[in-house]
């Protein structure tokens, strides 16, 4: 071999993993040295026969290989072979000492880096050089490709795992590309939407503005939507309309307009504010009608206490007795509308007890037959391990009655009616969806029919009060609305799902609670009785006030009256051992009737007590009043009422109250006051 002189670079030498399959000593320390005066560090590591090559790629690492073209016992490009097969990717430099131009093609096609002849052996280090910069360029280009393979399969993985679709879409507005959520809300396989204009995905009307407005922009660059996101109704597959929100995006690419679109479906938001809106509609609805009924409840009991006192007074079958008892049958109507009223605005005065519902579908069973008719089939499938809720037995008959009445009157040719309990879970899910329920334990009502069945629009209005699809004359259209508020003062909420033609389904879900239930309350009796008795009222509603004096006066009680709290508790702390019963107004001026009572506890605890409400959101001291289970007195209520509720009260102290006698008297106010 001959060599030229070479000056060393200045520096450090560059250190330099020699791999160097060589038979001839000579030819390795030539190496080392030429490769030493170019200004490398060599580590050589030297093999000279075939099973020497895999013990040491296993023992070391090289940043280079060179060898000679033939040797005794194998060749050069047998160890490139090799190496190629073990998947090593080395810079593999041919030093040898002769090679035709077609072996040189041929070594270089099979993956050779380099090759030099070592009678010019100087040409080796700048082969190095060039082989081990074209290794650095072939890392980086593998770690580009790979980064934009890892890049592609991030993108890939965030859009096939959206929920929003996601398109790419061309200057001929042709989609290509399109995630899976854009199957899911448009219906169709992404394999078919590829290669079709997007506008497929509008409605009709809007193709062609769509159309106009990408030509208009690509003409002009002057955009109207500067990829905002937009709301724009959508075209499913199957026809129907999807309310679509919209971001727009703009890239190039080989000189081309690129457009993306992010695709949500708000079909779910639509729906949640639309029950936002509901809820928040006939919330302002039972405010005002809560309070209207509250004021009439007033003004209706005091004129069925008087007109109940004026029959007792006059003749049966005289013309004002006549006129006195039709006086209180249109009280009476007038009465029950309020209190549909007052229970779709959720203020009615409740008296809840434990209780399984299997028992109030079996009270109203027993009627159904006479109520709906013999050509409506009645089935009950009652759940055998039903939970128990606590509620008021009367309204939640009410409630059952309301639905099946509604049913009845969907059936006018007939039909089938199935009621249904069973014991359910709510879970956040559910909730997510549903935002006015709540999760927890639950026993639910299934009221189904197969009647006419109501469309969207009917659905959007039925619990409103007043509102009706039946004939005038034909019901209140307080039905639906009374049993809304029923189930929404119980803490429960109700579902409807209905088809024309093809009948409805209410499910109504109330709370359950870990109790057992209470025993029935045995029915008041009617024969009313007085007594002599000390009763202290506190009323502010002047005719209220002075009917309850009359129609307890008349049963020989003595009556004491006040028009509000305050009064009624300074009445009571003067001598508190001569009132036997007090009846008390929740809500009154100064001192409310539970604010007083409390008080009037602390003189005389246990002491008698009835509550007359007719509004059960008038304050919230009303929740312990219920609670505890002390008597409360429903307005409007009539004379016969009253003095029931009074006596039963009294009959049931646990003590009789001291003698009278022992305290001087107390000084009888004016029923006018």
């Amino acid at each position: 071999m001959s060599s030229t002189p070479h000056n060393p670079p200045e520096g450090p030498p560059l250190p330099l993993r020699v791999l160097l399959i060589e038979h001839d000593a000579g030819d390795v320390e030539l190496c080392r040295q030429t490769l030493r005066r170019a200004g490398f560090d060599p580590a050589i590591r030297v093999v000279s026969r075939k099973e020497e090559l895999p013990v040491a790629l296993r023992e070391s690492e090289f940043d280079v290989v060179l060898s000679d073209y033939r040797m005794p016992e194998w060749t050069g490009m047998e160890a490139l072979a090799f190496l190629q097969q073990q998947g090593y990717d080395l810079p593999f430099l041919l030093v040898t000492g002769t090679l035709g131009d077609e072996s040189a093609v041929d070594c270089i096609k099979k993956g050779v880096t380099d090759y030099i002849l070592k009678d010019r052996i100087a040409r080796l280090p700048e082969a190095v050089r060039g082989a081990l910069r074209e290794k650095t360029l072939r890392e980086e280009r593998a770690r580009v490709t790979a980064g934009l393979r890892a890049s592609e399969e991030r993108f890939r993985s965030v859009a096939e795992t959206a929920t929003d679709a996601i398109f790419i879409m061309d200057e001929q507005r042709l989609i290509l590309y399109a995630n899976s959520a854009a199957s899911r809300i448009f219906g169709w396989p992404v394999q078919e939407l590829l290669g079709k204009e997007l506008t497929l995905l509008m409605p009709e009307s809007f193709r062609e503005r769509h159309r106009q407005g990408l030509r208009r922009y690509l003409e002009t660059g002057v955009r109207r939507l500067h990829w905002e996101c937009i709301e724009f109704p959508g075209l499913h597959r199957d026809g129907h309309e999807i309310p679509l929100e919209i971001s727009y995006g703009e890239f190039r690419q080989n000189g081309r307009h690129l457009f993306t679109g992010i695709v949500r479906d708000i079909s779910e938001r639509r729906t949640l504010e639309r029950q936002l809106r509901q809820a928040q509609k006939f919330e302002a609805i039972g405010q005002l009608v809560g309070g209207i009924a509250h004021d009439f409840n007033n003004v209706i009991g005091a004129i069925l206490g008087w007109a109940e006192m004026g029959m007792e007074e006059t003749l049966v079958g005289t013309r004002p007795h006549s006129y006195f008892e039709k006086t209180r049958a249109q009280a009476d109507r007038a009465a029950a509308l309020i209190r549909q009223l007052l229970a779709f605005a959720r203020r009615q005065v409740l008296e809840p007890r434990n209780l399984s519902l299997n028992q109030s579908v079996g009270e109203v069973m027993a009627m159904l037959e006479t109520l709906l008719g013999k050509n409506i089939e009645v089935k009950s499938v009652l759940a055998s391990d039903l939970a128990v809720i606590r509620a008021d037995p009367t309204q939640i008959e009410q409630t059952l009655l309301n639905l099946c009445i509604n049913a009845r009157d969907a059936m006018p040719n007939g039909g089938r009616l199935v009621i249904e309990t069973e014991n359910v879970e709510i879970d956040e899910h559910y909730c997510r969806l549903h935002p006015y329920a709540r999760p927890g334990r639950y026993v639910r009502l299934n009221v189904s029919d197969t009647g006419t069945g109501m469309d969207a629009a009917t659905l959007d209005h039925i619990f409103e009060p007043f509102f009706t699809t039946k004939e005038p004359g034909r019901g209140t259209g307080l039905g639906l609305a009374t049993t809304f508020g029923i189930v929404k003062q119980h803490g429960g909420f109700l579902h409807v799902y209905s088809e024309v033609g093809h009948g409805t389904v209410f499910r109504i879900y109330f709370p359950a609670v870990e109790a057992e239930t209470d025993q029935p309350r045995k029915p008041t009796e009617e024969t009313l009785h007085g007594g002599a008795e000390t009763i202290l009222i506190a009323e502010d509603h002047e005719g209220v006030r002075e009917s309850a004096c009359s129609a307890l006066e008349r049963l020989g009680y003595r009556v004491l009256a006040v028009p509000d709290g305050a009064a009624a508790l300074d009445l009571f702390r003067r001598q508190p051992n001569r009132i036997d019963l007090a009846l008390l107004d929740v809500v009154m001026p100064h001192l409310n009737g539970p604010e007083a009572y409390a008080l009037m506890e602390v003189l005389r605890p246990a002491l008698p007590v009835i509550f007359t409400s007719g509004y059960t959101a008038e304050t919230q001291t009303f929740d312990e009043v219920i609670r505890r289970g002390l008597p409360v007195l429903a307005k409007p209520y009539s004379s016969s009422q009253l003095a029931r509720k009074v006596r039963d009260t009294l009959d049931r102290r646990l003590a009789p109250a001291p003698a009278s006698s022992a305290s001087s008297p107390l000084p009888k106010r004016p029923r006018s006051s």
